[in-house]
């Protein structure tokens, strides 16, 4: 039985890639004078958004660079960003199950810390670890990992759930099972190509299966 449940935020709880592609887009019209498509800040993703900043604008001008992308952030996060209400109530419903919840999001933890206090989720998980705490991104299981330690649960006992190929391989390296979500995905053709043993198409697909499993 499955005691340990990993989430990750965007695309998977949360709607969120209007507000992220606005606040990148912004960072480089400022900074460099362009404006970058939607297809060209997804080839970013992985690292954590200071990260990403910082290769768009450099190190000197990295810390107002990202100071201006936190403000966007948080200026245009309640008209930009939608809660999958159908996952949080899964979520919910397995912690009166007594299993554990834990998020792993790339998210650096300031612009988490915003989403998770915005949306009334700062309480929903036992443990939050963000892309700015540990030393490889995804794919890289550091964040899984990180988890499984601070819980001190075996990996057989865990899924990750999450919507693009960097969440599936981050699984696999850490030895845990993995759920594809699909409702939001950036990368829904390339996520399929993997295939994936368990897949939801849709939020209640997800509670469907977890009432199943929890009755």
């Amino acid at each position: 039985m499955l005691r340990l449940f990993i989430w990750d935020l965007d695309n998977t709880i949360i709607a969120s890639s209007e507000l992220l592609w606005g606040a990148f887009s912004w960072v480089a019209y400022k900074y460099l004078g362009k404006k970058l498509s939607p297809r060209e800040i997804v080839a970013m993703y992985g690292p954590p958004e200071g990260d990403i900043v910082e290769r768009m604008v450099g190190k000197e001008l990295k810390a107002q660079a990202l100071k201006d992308f936190y403000d966007f952030y948080l200026a245009h996060h309640d008209s930009r960003v939608r809660v999958f209400e159908p996952v949080v109530e899964t979520i919910r419903y397995l912690k009166r199950k007594h299993t554990l919840q834990a998020l792993f999001t790339s998210k650096g933890r300031k612009s988490a810390q915003i989403t998770l206090e915005k949306t009334g989720m700062s309480s929903l998980f036992h443990v939050v670890v963000c892309g700015d705490e540990v030393l490889r991104p995804k794919p890289y299981p550091d964040g899984v990992s990180k988890i499984l330690i601070r819980l001190r649960v075996n990996p057989r006992e865990t899924i990750y759930f999450g919507d693009s190929p960097l969440d599936y391989k981050a699984a696999r390296m850490a030895g845990v099972f993995f759920g594809m979500t699909l409702w939001d995905a950036l990368f829904e053709t390339s996520s399929l190509k993997l295939k994936p043993r368990l897949c939801f198409e849709q939020p209640v697909d997800l509670q469907k299966w977890a009432r199943k499993m929890y009755p």
